[in-house]
This record gives C-alpha cells, sequence and structure tokens, in this order.
C-alpha cells in the first residue's frame, strides 16, 4: 500500500485492527533456531545479565564457574579474569581493585579448546555450577567457534549437570 493524504481512512484501519492484536509481541522463532536452548533472556546490559550467576549458585548449590579466556561478561568481579586480548589473558590481574577472593571460584579455558573443558570438569568433579560464554568471542576480535565446539560442551554440561549459559551482548544472536 502507498501512503499518501489520500489514504488515511485506509491507514487507520489497518493500524485499529492491528492493535486488536495486540501491542507488543516476543520472538516467537529465536528458540525454534537454536539447538537446546531452554529458556532466554533479554537485559539491558552484560553487568544486568550477570545475576544470572547468582541463581545458578542457588539452583545448583555449587560455588565454581567456568569462563573462557577473552570472553568479557561485565563489570562483575567474579568475571574480570582473563577478559581481553593481550596482556589481559597472561594470568595477571586484570582490572586493579578486584580481590583476590573475588575470582578464587573462576576457572578458565581457552575458547575453542574441548579438551581443557573435559579436564576442567574432570579436576573439579561436582564442584561447576555454570559454565558461561560467548557463543562467538566480540571481546578479543571476532573468533568463531568451531564447528564442533558449541555441541560439545552442550553435549559435556548436559552429562555433568551443569548449566550452560550463553551470554551475548555486543554482536547478539545474529551474526551478519
Amino acid at each position: 500500500m502507498q501512503i499518501n493524504h489520500s489514504s488515511v481512512n485506509q491507514v487507520i484501519a489497518a493500524l485499529a485492527e492491528t492493535m486488536k492484536k495486540g501491542t507488543s509481541f516476543g520472538a516467537p522463532c529465536l528458540l525454534e533456531n537454536t539447538l537446546d536452548i531452554e529458556m532466554v533472556r533479554f537485559v539491558n546490559s552484560g553487568t544486568e545479565c550477570m545475576g544470572v550467576l547468582r541463581l545458578a549458585h542457588a539452583f545448583t548449590d555449587k560455588e565454581r564457574i567456568i569462563k573462557f579466556e577473552g570472553c568479557y561478561h561485565g563489570h562483575a568481579d567474579l568475571f574480570l579474569v582473563k577478559v581481553g586480548s593481550g596482556v589481559a589473558t597472561l594470568g595477571l590481574p586484570d582490572s586493579p581493585g578486584v580481590p583476590k577472593g573475588a575470582t578464587y571460584d573462576t576457572l578458565t579455558a581457552p575458547f575453542n579448546d574441548i579438551s581443557a573443558v573435559e579436564y576442567l570438569f574432570e579436576t573439579n568433579k561436582g564442584e561447576i555450577a555454570p559454565m558461561i560464554l560467548e557463543p562467538v568471542v566480540g571481546n578479543s576480535g571476532f573468533i568463531a567457534p568451531k564447528p564442533e565446539f558449541l555441541n560439545a560442551i552442550r553435549k559435556i554440561t548436559k552429562e555433568i549437570g551443569a548449566l550452560l549459559i550463553f551470554e551475548k551482548v555486543i554482536i547478539r544472536n545474529t551474526l551478519a
């Protein structure tokens, strides 16, 4: 329909009909197009998203987490470990003011390294609450997952009973 001054009544009628169906709709296709994701929650920032950690700790009654080197998940002390490229991934203090005790239960693995993930789960049996990652690393440059990586870590977390959290703020769930 071409809209101009003579089509005002048509536009108003079309809007009125659409408004009867509602004004706010979710994203019905999001979960249909992803593998094995049970819940999606949209929030305003990565830092706000990290409230999920408190839920993961409460739900599992476990303290330790696994994150991946180079992934940034907001300004929560627990996550300010190996968050960027260069010197920030060398095991040096990543951010002044973060107490050592705040990151004691944060374990890190190199992105795309399935054997490192298996090792962390094996050496920390029954202690991992969630594993959190960016499905595509955006903080250290664009690092895509190897074809088998995401499915492999999902399989591992399912077998062990650990939660798996995909967090993506910078490039979200869609890539061009």
